[in-house]
């Protein structure tokens, strides 16, 4: 189901249009896929006087994130203490997400705070998982208990195979040496028989019948 939502989310950012005065702000990327543990930047610009800028979370769940405003102390969402930085001023700001978790996955928006707030285009965060060596390592003997008997019956077909048409080749050819030799036993015969048969030209009658 949260595959599902973060596909759908996806899709959305990369058709939706945003509000119609986002003009006045201008927010990217639009899409950002990190590992848990990694950064991520979203810059937010704007024009025009302004009292400072606020980047809320609109889904999964409504909250706002920074609230930044020049030569005041920005304030930080408890969620995500000690891991915001700044770069720039509150008309052209960087802000940067340190440490992710899976939790921070959602959509993230900048408004630019006026006597009329506007708000810019939408930035999809999705937060993979990151696998623990301890993941890989446990995933390592299962490939191999799954590849090892495959393999097994593999080469025990093969085998069998190989040895079939060695016994056939070996076969024929000591029947062959047996008539060659002059000693017209039924094997022989038999023999004579089928290799007539194989030919276009007409066979002598088997004087043994």
């Amino acid at each position: 189901m949260t595959q599902a939502l973060l596909a759908l989310l996806l899709t959305l950012a990369r058709i939706l249009p945003g509000p119609l005065d986002a003009q006045e702000v201008h927010q990217s990327p639009r899409v950002v896929i990190a590992s848990e543990g990694e950064s991520i930047n979203i810059t937010c610009s704007t024009r025009g006087d302004l009292e400072g800028l606020i980047m809320k979370r609109i889904w999964p769940q409504a909250s706002n994130v920074i609230y930044f405003e020049d030569e005041s102390e920005p304030t930080v969402d408890s969620a995500f203490s000690g891991r915001i930085n700044f770069t720039g001023s509150q008309e052209n700001l960087t802000i940067i997400m340190s440490l992710l978790q899976e939790a921070d996955t959602g959509a993230y928006t900048c408004e630019a705070v006026r006597k009329v707030s506007v708000r810019g285009l939408f930035t999809t965060v999705v937060v993979k998982e990151k696998l623990s060596h301890e993941t890989y390592r446990s995933q390592e003997p299962l490939q191999i208990s799954v590849s090892l008997p495959a393999a097994i019956a593999v080469s025990f077909f093969l085998t069998g195979l190989i040895l079939g048409v060695l016994c056939s080749m070996l076969r024929k050819t000591q029947i062959k040496k047996l008539c060659a030799s002059g000693n017209k036993d039924s094997l022989c015969v038999v023999y004579e028989d089928m290799t007539c048969s194989n030919r276009k030209i007409p066979c002598t009658p088997n004087q043994y019948q």
